[in-house]
């Protein structure tokens, strides 16, 4: 039988990495974001899906439709969702449930990554599907 002690250590751990991975998280979606703009052609899959469709999309119809507000609207919304995690992040240390806000935003990353991939699936989408699972694991 675990000691009360043992089990508050333990999920102080557990909290830890679920914060640990939220912020890598967060840091590498805006990495991406930042490759996108720096001309990279690469993307890290441990991040947040909608925060860079979000530009990417905002990026294409600015250019296709010669408005580009639409790209700065790309960027707001990519900036609201970045700035929620951040503050899951920054607010979680205290109280914990915040984990359980930021992992129900992320859940609908998920679904909206399965929304656009879903007309043309292919195996490379895989490794994002890995990676949003894992860091679901670590935040449930």
């Amino acid at each position: 039988m675990e000691r009360p002690m043992d089990q508050k250590l333990k999920l102080n751990r557990t909290i830890n990495l679920a914060r640990s991975n939220l912020i890598a998280m967060t840091v590498l979606t805006v990495v991406n974001i930042a490759a996108y703009f720096f001309g990279g052609d690469f993307g890290f899959p441990f991040s947040a899906f909608f925060p860079y469709a979000a530009v990417i999309f905002g990026d294409i119809f600015a250019t296709e439709l010669l408005d580009p507000m639409l790209l700065y609207w790309g960027m707001a919304l990519a900036a609201i969702v970045l700035i929620l995690f951040l503050t899951g992040y920054f607010l979680s240390k205290k109280r914990h449930g915040w984990l359980m806000f930021v992992s129900i935003l992320y859940v609908l990353d998920l679904l909206f990554m399965t929304f656009i991939y879903f007309p043309d699936f292919d195996f490379s989408a895989l490794l994002d599907y890995v990676f949003h699972f894992w860091v679901l694991y670590y935040l449930v």
